[in-house]
């Protein structure tokens, strides 16, 4: 799981709303999968990502919620 959540606003004004709603829960997957792995004792390997997902999730959230799709 090298690679981070970092997607721009313009990235996501581009996507269908399927496809937006398909990161959305992407995101939230990997968030909890990361999340899961901390709480049980394990260490992983960019704690950074942690805050990038929910920066994402946020901007997700944010535009859906402008289009209102939310």
């Amino acid at each position: 799981m090298t690679e981070l959540a970092i997607i721009r606003n313009s990235e996501i004004r581009k996507l269908t709303k399927e496809q937006r709603k398909k990161k959305l829960d992407e995101y939230k997957q990997k968030l909890f999968t990361v999340r899961s792995e901390l709480s049980s004792g394990g260490s992983i390997e960019n704690p950074g990502q942690i805050q990038e997902y929910k920066k994402a999730i946020a901007r997700l959230k944010t535009i859906m919620t402008e289009l209102d799709e939310l």
